[in-house]
């Protein structure tokens, strides 16, 4: 089996935001690089609670199955574009995570109020409406992402959330920060006027951490 430790990895991720419910039943959909050509994404159909490091695919640049019994998932088409064209993406995650897919529904920016949102580089920005598991999926998230400014995540309208990162647990994370976020902001709309952090707050917050680091 190819890139055997890497898949275990993956498998890994799939499971702890299936455990989060942050994608319910088998939507959402994880992928990683492998190597300089191949990357490994979850199967179509499969369900997580049944998954095995073995059901996942290894794909190259074309979306064509180098190894696996399987479909690779629907969504495909999007995680390539994201490879092709956000630089330090080495991996992808997509979640149907409920509070910021309620603001993916209704068209509605995450700002910056909280440390969480620092982690995407920017508001959480909501791309437009693309069918799902098409290429324009892709293109949208790109465009929504690439701004300026240049952000680490997006809503995607009426569908979810997606994520990269320069490493798989990066991905996962900014994707578990935007569902905090979401949730933070609508509980907060629910008792008055969210406060947004300002640039100049931003700014200080970004220096005291790089002072601790």
């Amino acid at each position: 089996m190819l890139y055997e430790e890497i898949r275990k990895e993956l498998l890994q991720t799939v499971l702890h935001l299936y455990a989060k419910e942050m994608i319910p039943l088998n939507s959402g959909n994880v992928s990683t690089r492998a190597g300089s050509e191949h990357f490994i994404i979850t199967p179509r159909g499969i369900p997580y609670e049944q998954m095995a490091a073995g059901d996942l695919v290894v794909i190259n640049n074309n979306g064509e199955v180098i190894e696996g019994s399987h479909k690779p998932s629907s969504e495909t088409p999007m995680h390539l574009a994201i490879y092709r064209n956000m630089a330090k993406a080495a991996a992808v995650v997509h979640t149907h995570s409920p509070y910021a897919l309620a603001f993916a529904v209704a068209g509605r920016t995450i700002p910056i109020i909280c440390t969480e949102g620092l982690v995407v580089r920017g508001p959480v920005p909501v791309a437009e409406y693309a069918c799902p598991g098409t290429e324009a999926q892709g293109r949208v998230a790109v465009c929504a992402m690439q701004g300026p400014p240049l952000v680490t995540g997006t809503l995607l309208q009426n569908h979810g959330v997606l994520t990269y990162g320069a490493t798989l647990s990066e991905a996962y994370a900014t994707a578990c920060r935007i569902e905090i976020a979401a949730r933070v902001y609508l509980l907060a709309l629910q008792i008055g006027t969210p406060q947004v952090l300002t640039s100049q707050q931003l700014d200080e917050i970004k220096t005291v951490y790089l002072s601790i680091k």
